[in-house]
């Protein structure tokens, strides 16, 4: 009888215990790091001169230029900017074109046109000789430019001339 009672009373004593029950912690779930701002993409007008990234340290300007280029097809024009590059520091870097690209301001990605009389050179960059050229983009006549941007293939967009 005696176990019978110590077996109740274990039962029954902390159902009328004065104390409250002290409940298991609940872990503290972590929010998701927040997504660092990522760097603004550097952006001026025609004749800005900013540092880029590509085989080495560079300097790019874009700027306007007198040259006019004949449309390659009907309805479209051609818009023709003076380029210069130099190479800030490396080792001498096969550049064997300029990763510029316009954007039109309907979202329109226009990669530069071949073949245009006085284009921007391709070949061997030496740290502190800087190169000249134009780069010259045909889009359609209703397109009406935006910006041209510097970037890499892989599209990381390093600078921006607003148009």
């Amino acid at each position: 009888m005696k176990k019978t009672v110590m077996a109740a009373a274990a039962v029954v004593l902390p159902l009328f215990s004065a104390t409250a029950a002290v409940a298991e912690p609940v872990p503290v779930i972590p929010e998701p790091p927040v997504a660092v701002a990522a760097d603004p993409v550097p952006a001026g007008p025609l004749g800005t001169t900013f540092p880029v990234r590509t085989g080495g340290d560079m300097a790019v300007t874009v700027g306007a230029a007198d040259t006019e280029v004949a449309p390659r097809a009907e309805g479209q024009q051609v818009l023709v900017y003076d380029v210069t590059a130099e190479q800030t520091s490396g080792n001498p870097y096969f550049l064997p074109t300029l990763d510029l690209r316009m954007v039109t301001a309907d979202g329109t990605t226009v990669y530069p046109l071949t073949d245009v009389p006085g284009a921007y050179p391709s070949g061997f960059l030496e740290p502190g000789q800087p190169r000249h050229g134009l780069v010259a983009f045909g889009i359609d006549e209703k397109q009406t430019p935006a910006k041209i941007l510097f970037a890499t293939s892989d599209y990381f967009v390093q600078s921006s001339w607003i148009l």
